[in-house]
């Protein structure tokens, strides 16, 4: 189970808990294309377009997605007529990789929405009815204690994971906005590609770590302050607006931003290590909404917040919402929601990680090799230092067991917590590599910062064992199996 393309028919997803011990063992449709699968033959162009032809979704799987949507609807409209899906996140934005699953919102009209019914309420009356289709929808589960609940299920004609919300549109706009944005210059999108890629073989995205959307607001910040893409304020007019939750999410699609910034790709793919190698995160906001950095100071108090963001102020204002988090180590606004800080779930430690890597493909950069540029970035990494200072404190019998990922190549991944308000889906449950910081676009840093109950489905195919567990990385699916059987007569 090593890295690279996997086809497994089923996703297993079996939780056992047993003396103490919890086990989940995933095995995904398709993870990441691995880097040692890519040929970096030819000049730095010619290994770009291998990559991206690579990695990225083509053009039929895109088109399947059509489907998808249409099986969905037509099945949710058994309990809500007239209601309609919304898709999000990569499959809108163009960023979509092999690994990428899919992301809805649903509307559902006044006549059927009782805007008091609980989310929970109608992810597990869409859970209901999806599971009448399973040769459609396989093992749809819900997960309902998160900011943002949601429906997964895996699509049997496309193979791919789902997830699906009905709370608000605002993904929706997002995606829109980023997709707008990356077609402005034929630069962009296969810039945001290979970042994406980047951070993903080095477990820097994903669950419990940075999203993709946040990895996306600084390629975009990027491309501001390059001039090649315009700040968000200039495509919001004052005579036309367009609000979700308060927040005015209209833009000019029809805006032609001219530049005259002619860098090649590779010269923008390796400024882009240096440009953030340096960058003051400590003492600035980074705001894609202006297209360029805000002192942190002067969102402490709201007198001081500049008169831009006088849709944030007069929510602040109305006590409507809260004031921008700043008290992180990296703290990315969001271009609509300008009290949210995307960037919020990540940790000082996982901050210190992303900077060293981003550090080290500077370095790279600056050799100024542009042949071995490409590969370096994606087959090298940073040595990181790790403390190894042993906690003597023992959990308490009401905690749950101390849970350890196995399997992994990524450093980051320590732990989960186990599984506890989840509805758990049943053995053979059927799902891709899920990214639900991977592409829900609308709150997925909350979502993965607020449940910790969820499984971390980035991570390569591994085994989930409690801390004191000695168990070899080499266990095979078959003692995994007798294990399990153990457990249950138990």
């Amino acid at each position: 189970m090593g890295s690279g393309n996997y086809h497994c028919i089923d996703y297993l997803n079996l939780y056992i808990e047993s003396n103490n011990i919890v086990i989940l063992l995933i095995c995904v449709l398709d993870s990441v294309v691995s880097p040692n699968e890519l040929d970096f033959v030819g000049d730095f162009d010619s290994q770009v377009n291998h990559v991206l032809q690579t990695i990225r979704l083509t053009r039929q799987e895109v088109d399947d997605f059509r489907r998808l949507f249409i099986d969905l609807e037509r099945c949710l409209q058994r309990i809500w007529l007239g209601c309609k899906v919304m898709p999000f996140g990569s499959v809108v934005t163009g960023l979509g990789i092999k690994s990428s699953d899919v992301d809805c919102y649903v509307f559902i009209p006044e006549e059927h929405n009782n805007y008091e019914q609980d989310q929970a309420d109608l992810v597990l009356s869409a859970k209901k009815v999806l599971r009448r289709q399973p040769l459609v929808f396989h093992q749809p589960f819900a997960i309902t204690n998160a900011k943002v609940p949601i429906v997964k299920f895996c699509h049997v004609p496309t193979r791919r994971n789902c997830d699906v919300s009905f709370k608000s549109p605002a993904g929706v706009r997002n995606s829109k906005l980023i997709a707008f944005l990356l077609h402005l210059d034929k630069r962009a999108q296969p810039l945001a590609i290979l970042i994406k890629y980047w951070a993903n073989i080095h477990g820097l995205t994903g669950t419990n770590r940075m999203s993709n959307y946040a990895l996306t607001m600084l390629v975009l910040f990027y491309l501001q302050e390059k001039k090649i893409i315009p700040a968000v304020v200039k495509l919001q007019s004052p005579n036309n607006s367009f609000y979700v939750e308060g927040w005015n999410t209209d833009f000019k699609e029809k805006y032609i931003h001219q530049t005259e910034n002619n860098q090649v790709l590779y010269e923008l793919l390796g400024e882009f290590f240096q440009f953030y190698s340096s960058f003051n995160f400590k003492d600035n906001v980074i705001s894609p909404f202006l297209g360029q950095s805000v002192r942190r100071e002067l969102f402490k108090d709201i007198e001081n917040t500049p008169n831009d963001f006088e849709v944030y102020k007069k929510n602040v204002y109305n006590k409507q919402v809260a004031l921008l988090k700043i008290d992180t180590m990296i703290c990315v606004q969001d271009p609509f929601e300008h009290n949210r800080n995307c960037t919020s779930a990540i940790s000082s430690k996982l901050a210190e990680t992303i900077q060293l890597h981003i550090e080290f493909a500077s370095n790279i950069y600056h050799e100024n090799k542009s042949k071995e540029f490409l590969r370096d970035i994606l087959t090298k990494k940073p040595i990181i230092s790790i403390n190894k200072k042993k906690k003597k404190n023992k959990a308490s019998k009401n905690e749950a067991p101390p849970i350890w990922v196995i399997g992994s190549n990524n450093e980051n991944h320590k732990s989960i917590s186990s599984p506890t308000n989840m509805e758990v889906p049943d053995a053979q449950t059927c799902a891709g590599t899920s990214n639900v910081d991977d592409d829900i676009i609308n709150h997925s840093d909350e979502f993965n910062s607020e449940t910790n109950n969820t499984p971390d489905s980035n991570i390569e195919p591994a085994v989930v064992v409690p801390s004191n567990s000695k168990r070899s990385l080499n266990t095979s699916l078959t003692n995994l199996y007798m294990l399990i059987k153990k457990q249950k007569k138990k």
